[in-house]
């Protein structure tokens, strides 16, 4: 068919008008993998019973999303540079997206067989740090414990960001791909600042713990579906 045939060509460009909403939404699908928002729910309410201002949690909470943010984009770009410096970048884009089919499908697994591992989860012992030093509620104890979660979120959802880094080195120079790293990891803590701007408030923090607590494997699902059908069309579409 020649309008598929076409229609391909241009994906393969690696144009903007393709990349820019392909990396945005992918961006901002990592970000509400409940890794992070958990913790974030958890940080914003020990800040409310410390009976903190709403100016001092909002600063905060700033102080750990940025972090968090600075964590993911040095990750993303290692991993940039360690890929267009080793020279297979197709290699790389078609690893990725097999990572992120395979991931997909454990995040199925978290739905349909949930007591069955393994289990896309932070590590119970760095839980166990991230809360100590959020409970310390300093501003050194808040960025040491974002930076764990910055890490430490990367066996929950990293399958997309390691395929969409290494689509970007397959298509982009080392210019453009820092841009769109630095438009992915925005997007990635685009929903914690949402989050953070609308649970200052008690009545609406509960609500939203109590939301996440409930459809947690719904998420599961919903991000598992994604994850493989983004992996299946950059293999597809792309490489």
């Amino acid at each position: 068919m020649p309008e598929l045939t076409s229609f391909v060509a241009v994906l393969n460009l690696g144009s903007p008008s393709t990349m820019i909403p392909l990396v945005a939404s992918t961006g901002f699908l990592d970000g509400i993998h409940p890794c992070a928002i958990a913790i974030l729910i958890f940080f914003i309410a020990f800040l409310l019973t410390m009976q903190k201002t709403f100016r001092n949690i909002f600063f905060l909470g700033l102080v750990y999303i940025f972090v968090i943010f600075l964590t993911y984009l040095a990750v993303g770009i290692g991993l940039f540079s360690g890929i267009v410096l080793f020279g297979q970048h197709h290699f790389f884009a078609i690893l990725g997206s097999w990572l992120l089919i395979v991931m997909g499908a454990l995040h199925l697994k978290e739905y349909f067989l949930p007591n069955l591992p393994p289990h896309l989860r932070m590590p119970k012992i760095s839980n166990e740090q991230i809360r100590l030093r959020l409970e310390k509620a300093t501003l050194l104890g808040i960025i040491g414990a974002a930076f764990l979660v910055g890490l430490c979120s990367i066996p929950c959802s990293g399958g997309i960001y390691a395929a969409i880094t290494a689509l970007l080195a397959s298509q982009t120079t080392f210019l453009t791909g820092f841009l769109y790293l630095l438009l992915y990891n925005f997007m990635f803590v685009l929903p914690l600042l949402i989050l953070l701007i609308f649970a200052a408030n008690p009545v609406t923090l509960a609500r939203i713990a109590e939301f996440h607590r409930t459809h947690e494997r719904t998420e599961k699902l919903i991000m598992g579906l994604l994850m493989v059908s983004i992996g299946w069309a950059i293999l597809t579409f792309f490489v």
